[in-house]
């Protein structure tokens, strides 16, 4: 071969289908490899509103500083400027305020359009940055993590959590303590463990989940989130009901009083008859005895 001036084709990018297994190794399957490293480094490091750093300067972010010896690492914990919403989406907090406020102003907007318009239909061609499923500032967490050389690491394990790992963060935890640990840390420590050391758990969320595990928290959130508004809106049902009878009850205990003043009202009057009588009778019989 190539005597005839044609070419082997040794470069493995002229032959078919070359690199396409799993135990093969391919250049541009390693650069989507890479691409998707990347991409949860950077869920893991950058506000997704302002697409800006969450650490810009681990000098304003820091709330405490503690060095165990000369030659150790300076670890501190960052501030609460960030917030996660149910999905594991990390934000800054200001922003994510702003955006809440945002949307409620375009609702405002909007239903005062459709008013004007009397138009019922609801137009969501306005940008609205949050999901849905973050309702109000309940839904957004705070998260501190523990930074050791301007580096998000575990408290536990020490492991680095650069987006590589799954990290959780623990809500609502001790507000002086890192609530992010690597999912591993788990397996080491027990529940009650971990709550005598960073305060008390109600849930966790798993931060910068990849696309095939968000899909089921989306759904997992969705579901608690109707379960919650169904219990809300239950308690409001028997509230009213509560109310209701309450006023059954006192419209009822009112009759009844005014019943009893009624026959108070008569008996007071017939008693004051009898009295007219008396007198009568006797001033009859004074006035017979004295002629």
């Amino acid at each position: 071969m190539g005597g005839d001036g044609g070419v082997v084709a040794t470069n493995r990018r002229y032959m078919r289908g070359a690199g396409t297994a799993d135990h093969t190794g391919d250049f541009h399957k390693h650069d989507k490899a890479s691409q998707q490293q990347f991409n949860a480094v950077e869920t893991m490091t950058t506000c997704a509103l302002t697409k800006t750093p969450l650490f810009a300067a681990d000098a304003n972010n820091a709330t405490t500083a503690t060095t165990t010896s000369s030659s150790a690492a300076a670890s501190t914990v960052s501030t609460s400027s960030i917030v996660a919403d149910p999905y594991g989406t990390l934000y800054h907090r200001e922003a994510a305020i702003q955006a809440l406020l945002r949307r409620k102003q375009q609702q405002q907007q909007q239903a005062e359009e459709n008013q004007k318009n009397n138009n019922n239909n609801n137009n969501n061609n306005s940008v609205i940055i949050l999901g849905t499923h973050v309702r109000g500032m309940k839904d957004l967490y705070q998260v501190r993590f523990h930074r050791q050389n301007h580096v998000s690491v575990c408290p536990i394990t020490g492991k680095t959590l650069n987006g590589s790992i799954p990290a959780l963060l623990l809500v609502p935890g001790n507000p002086n303590m890192a609530n992010v640990v690597s999912e591993s840390a788990l397996k080491q420590l027990s529940q009650q463990e971990l709550e005598d050391e960073y305060g008390p758990i109600h849930k966790t969320v798993r931060l910068a989940p990849p696309p095939i595990l968000l899909e089921t928290i989306q759904k997992q959130v969705e579901e608690e989130q109707e379960r919650e508004e169904e219990q809300r809106r239950l308690k409001k049902v028997e509230k009213r009901k509560n109310s209701s009878t309450g006023d059954k009850k006192t419209k009822k205990l009112k009759r009844r009083l005014d019943r009893a003043t009624m026959e108070d009202d008569k008996q007071q009057h017939g008693q004051n008859n009898n009295n007219s009588i008396n007198n009568s009778s006797s001033n009859k019989r004074e006035k017979k005895d004295e002629s």
